[in-house]
């Protein structure tokens, strides 16, 4: 199999090995080619929660390839996901004034979706919850879209006690989700019916995981339990 393959296979370490390997045997010149295949390299290394290597591959492309705002971005993601905060909120800002100056819009450029939930949710396990629906309404506002970016905003809110809000940001998450997301977003809309004390609800939705195909031991105790209210 060759890297790309490994990589859509989702054989992660494996990709990297062979990235590297294509790296190691190329010419040492940077041309397309290398760039693709440090792309790819990233790429893998980030799938494989190896987040500070996968850091360091997009800082050297940053570096080769003219600093481009969705390297930079990319690298921020990374860097949040690997605990460095700071240099995670450095590299975002610097993402920004890049994007800021092309021509392209910064909510479609690559990484920036990806950036903001990383920051998010780092944000969200140093026990910032405000800051982290900081980033999520700055991202919703700039038009960058998506079920993680939705759903880091609902956990937020739910942290924070405001159900109802994250409530319907799940709604949105699960608007935008695929059917694996969507199943876990389900159970945790119940919860928080739940805990509002809109039983009815919290079995409709329980129930509608339970025919998606989460038809576990607990999601059943807990349609037991509601059916009993």
């Amino acid at each position: 199999m060759t890297g790309i393959e490994q990589l859509n296979a989702g054989n992660y370490q494996d990709a990297i090995d062979s990235f590297g390997k294509a790296l190691d045997e190329s010419d040492g010149i940077v041309n397309s080619f290398e760039l693709d295949v440090l792309k790819y390299r990233g790429e893998a290394e980030y799938k494989l929660a190896d987040y500070k290597a996968a850091a360091q591959t997009y800082g050297i492309l940053a570096e080769v390839d003219g600093g481009k705002a969705e390297y930079l971005y990319y690298k921020a993601a990374s860097e949040a996901a690997a605990g460095q905060a700071e240099d995670a909120e450095k590299d975002f800002a610097a993402a920004e004034e890049k994007a800021k100056n092309s021509k392209k819009s910064s909510a479609t450029a690559p990484g920036v979706s990806l950036a903001f939930t990383a920051l998010a949710s780092a944000a969200r396990d140093a026990g910032d919850s405000e800051l982290a629906a900081q980033y999520c309404n700055q991202a919703i506002e700039r038009g960058v879209s998506g079920s993680e970016i939705y759903n880091q905003l609902a956990i937020s809110e739910m942290e924070a006690g405001d159900y109802e809000s994250a409530i319907s940001h799940y709604e949105e998450a699960l608007s935008l989700a695929d059917s694996e997301t969507a199943l876990v977003i389900r159970q945790n809309i119940a919860v928080l019916y739940e805990k509002e004390g809109d039983f009815a609800k919290a079995l409709e939705q329980f129930k509608e995981c339970q025919a998606a195909g989460a038809d576990t031991p607990e999601v059943q105790r807990e349609i037991r339990f509601l059916e009993s209210r």
